[in-house]
């Protein structure tokens, strides 16, 4: 037994086979072979923006290119063998990861075991089932035509089997009444309940308040709500406690999944699998500058969707929050077919618990950053924070647009009313928040010190 498959679907339509052959002694082939009638059809559903091709036959020809970097795998020293690297990111992460391979009994680094025990429950409108192949279809699929294979068994997808990214501890559970359970067979997971992390006190009020903070500011966040715990009737099996045997929060975080609704689910993507980068390299993989070329490339999205980046990435400054990578910027495919940025998640200002400053990604690639600080630094414009990431000031903000090709005055107009609604906004929601007042206080020394604000307390000074 060489050879495991799992039929890929988009939507009900099945588009593909992803596999996995090993032989002794021999590399793994982990591959994803497109149906020759999906790739030749004339309307597509859009399964990633990393698959777009300009004219209806370039993107057949992309589909039917199994020798592809995009649709193999990889060895990593760190993983192993990988899937191709869209797929690989619709695994879980972190605790969640752990959970899902121990109920399935497999290595939390079996990749193609792990996508096969959450192939029911993915993020956005994709799906994975055991295929069943007769030697013929075996041998064409895998190594044209050679017929010595065999199909190895691939269990069923896991009820429990839910995918979902990060490392906080959480749950993917339904809202019933004024309760939150588990999923059902037929029920997908609607609400994902992020719960207290040890060490991190009231976390989930902070990113409740954080994700309020960005909306006060013009960011577009996703639904969330805080809900007692006792409202939790999902079993976790994680542990909630401090040292002391204290939980440090009395709630969890509700967030409402955009990718699922009443009436079905909605296909999405994070820039990690735009970019065709493994998860592992979702810190390095890529800048904001590529985020947003990704961006300017989709008609769809474009200079709208690049300004809501710099929204955020001005955002994130003020409130002390260096996690926005690769995996927590994504796409949402309302129709199937028409990309769109989904709205903002997983903000927090970590700045409450400590000092803290810089981004997850570089802003520029680190020649242009270093050509940006030395301008900054001739004209004393915003000094960087210690790790070496600059922040969105005027020149980083300048050569990110010229790159781009787009006009800098709308740009630096975006960052300016995001930040001036910050300014307006933020303390009193600090200030009637659920945070502790310690927590209260770091965060809001964190917001004032940035050089934004300090420059707008120069100008009231002076006005007055």
């Amino acid at each position: 037994m060489n050879v495991q498959a799992l039929d890929i679907f988009l939507g009900a339509a099945r588009i593909g086979v992803l596999f996995r052959y090993a032989m002794p002694g021999a590399p793994v082939i982990t591959r994803f072979v497109a149906d020759e009638s999906f790739a030749r059809l004339a309307l597509q559903p859009l399964m990633s923006a990393a698959f777009l091709a300009p004219t209806p036959e370039l993107q057949r020809q992309l589909w039917l290119d199994i020798q592809s970097p995009r649709f193999n795998g990889r060895y990593s020293t760190q993983g192993g063998w990988l899937l191709p690297a869209w797929f690989q990111n619709l695994l879980p992460e972190g605790v969640f990861r752990d959970h899902v391979a121990t109920r399935r009994g497999c290595d939390p680094n079996d990749h193609f075991e792990m996508l096969a025990a959450c192939g029911l429950d993915l993020p956005g409108n994709v799906s994975a089932r055991p295929a069943h192949l007769d030697r013929e279809g075996l041998a064409h699929l895998v190594t044209q035509d050679n017929d010595a294979l065999e199909m190895s068994v691939t269990a069923e997808p896991m009820e429990e089997g839910v995918s979902v990214s990060g490392i906080q501890p959480k749950l993917a559970v339904l809202k019933q009444g004024d309760r939150y359970v588990g999923r059902t067979k037929s029920h997908d997971t609607h609400i994902i309940a992020k719960l207290p992390v040890v060490g991190r006190p009231r976390l989930p009020e902070l990113e409740h308040l954080s994700l309020a903070l960005a909306a006060a500011a013009g960011v577009n966040v996703c639904e969330t709500s805080l809900q007692p715990l006792t409202r939790l009737a999902a079993e976790h099996g994680y542990d909630l406690e401090d040292a002391d045997g204290q939980i440090n929060s009395s709630n969890f975080l509700a967030v409402v999944r955009f990718d699922r609704l009443p009436g079905g689910r909605v296909h999405c993507e994070d820039f990690a699998q735009v970019l065709n980068v493994m998860p592992e390299e979702k810190y390095s993989g890529g800048s904001y500058l590529s985020v947003a070329a990704a961006m300017m490339a989709l008609p769809s999205l474009g200079e709208p969707a690049v300004h809501e980046l710099l929204r955020r990435l001005a955002v994130n400054e003020l409130l002390g929050n260096p996690d926005m990578h690769l995996k927590n910027i994504g796409l949402i495919y309302p129709d199937g077919v028409t990309p769109a940025l989904s709205p903002a998640y997983d903000i927090v200002g970590y700045s409450a618990f400590s000092k803290i400053s810089g981004h997850a990604l570089r802003i520029l690639p680190p020649a242009l950053e270093a050509e940006a600080q030395n301008a900054a630094a001739r004209r004393a414009g915003p000094a960087s924070p210690a790790d070496g990431k600059p922040r969105l000031g005027p020149y980083v903000l300048r050569m990110f647009c010229d790159k781009l090709g787009i006009p800098e005055k709308p740009a630096t107009a975006a960052v300016r009313h995001c930040v001036a609604a910050a300014a307006r906004t933020w303390p009193a929601l600090v200030a009637q928040s659920l945070l502790s007042e310690p927590q209260k206080v770091r965060l809001l020394a964190h917001f004032h010190a940035h050089p934004w604000m300090a420059q707008k307390a120069v100008k009231s000074q002076h006005s007055g």
